[in-house]
């Protein structure tokens, strides 16, 4: 799910993202109309190197454009509170149990305004307060090419002490089961992101990027944003954990308000159902570290017959070679000998 007020590039970012025109249809608005904001899901399916991803982008036309903010916050909570009591109920189907189709929001990509100045504002700072408790919020600075270098490392800071102020949980910050990459990734927080669908010529080759009259901002280019991490976390290092995370802990959380909610099992057998839970994720986690610690293990000794049958043959090889020396020798000891009688 992509948040953010109009005009600050998410369809474009998107775009870019996946490399692929995941929004061809450039239709013109009328946003201020809008009483609310809109919920717009669309699946896409990607397929790169005979990968097949299905991913379904949620935009929210509208959202920044009201003065009543529920408006712009309801609709985004039912939306992801929706997806949920539709996974809880084909959980309960003995039909559907079989072939759940996962339509939860695993990731809120927020767009946060390039102001550079004073952190983060009253609207951004109550939605990312109620959302990041749902599901997994990933901030990104917006249109980063308008802000000076300078400019970009101060408005960081200033978001990131308001994160820790407000106590808003981002991801991968929070929530993130998988802390090995966590560190690498929280240098770069929030994301400093620039989108661009042309391409641009530096030095002789084509990148995407935005060109100005003072110079070319690269999307990729490291030194120029932080696209790229960006991208390393939603589509690379973080996939599955972002998933994971939507499962153990957001949809965790929704699935026990429900059954405490509408007089379901009592809190002994949710706490039973949770401890049954951790118990099945450990075992799982368990037996993948188990079969690894074997497939290294087989590896491992493969590897060890395979140098040892080298050794063997390398050896009856240097045999050869020292008998093919010695028979050479040995011919040549006794055609010397031949000779030597024929004079005499």
């Amino acid at each position: 799910m992509v948040v953010g007020e109009s005009g600050l590039g998410k369809t474009t970012f998107m775009n870019t993202l996946f490399n692929a025109p995941l929004n061809d249809q450039k239709v013109q608005k009328n946003l201020s109309a809008l009483k609310t904001v809109a919920i717009t899901p669309t699946t896409y399916e990607l397929i790169e190197d005979g990968v097949t991803l299905h991913l379904t982008v949620v935009d929210t036309p509208g959202f920044g454009d009201q003065l009543n903010r529920e408006t712009n916050f309801q609709p985004v909570l039912d939306y992801i509170d929706a997806q949920y009591e539709r996974y809880l109920q084909a959980e309960r189907s003995q039909e559907m149990r079989k072939d759940i189709l996962d339509t939860r929001v695993h990731a809120l990509i927020y767009f946060i305004p390039p102001t550079g100045k004073h952190g983060l504002r009253d609207l951004d700072i109550e939605f990312m307060q109620r959302l990041c408790t749902k599901v997994n919020v990933v901030p990104v600075i917006a249109k980063a090419d308008a802000l000076m270098p300078e400019e970009v490392a101060a408005y960081k800071k200033a978001i990131l002490k308001d994160f820790e102020r407000h106590d808003i949980r981002v991801y991968p910050s929070h929530h993130a089961e998988d802390r090995e990459n966590v560190p690498e990734i929280e240098r770069f927080m929030p994301f400093s992101v620039v989108g661009s669908e042309d391409y641009v010529d530096v030095a002789g080759k084509k990148v995407r990027g935005r060109s100005y009259r003072w110079g070319v901002v690269e999307v990729e280019n490291e030194k120029h944003c932080d696209f790229v991490h960006l991208r390393e976390l939603l589509i690379r290092t973080n996939l599955q954990d972002l998933i994971e995370t939507s499962h153990n802990i957001h949809y965790a959380q929704y699935r026990s308000s429900q059954i405490r909610g509408k007089g379901g099992r009592p809190d002994s057998f949710l706490a039973s159902d949770d401890f049954y839970e951790t118990r099945i994720e450990t075992a799982k986690r368990s037996l993948a570290e188990e079969m690894q610690k074997k497939e290294d293990e087989m590896r491992q000794k493969f590897v060890a017959k395979v140098r040892e049958k080298e050794a063997e043959l390398r050896e009856r090889e240097e045999q050869l070679n020292a008998k093919r020396q010695q028979m050479v020798e040995e011919i040549e000891r006794m055609r010397r000998q031949l000779e030597a009688e024929r004079m005499q």
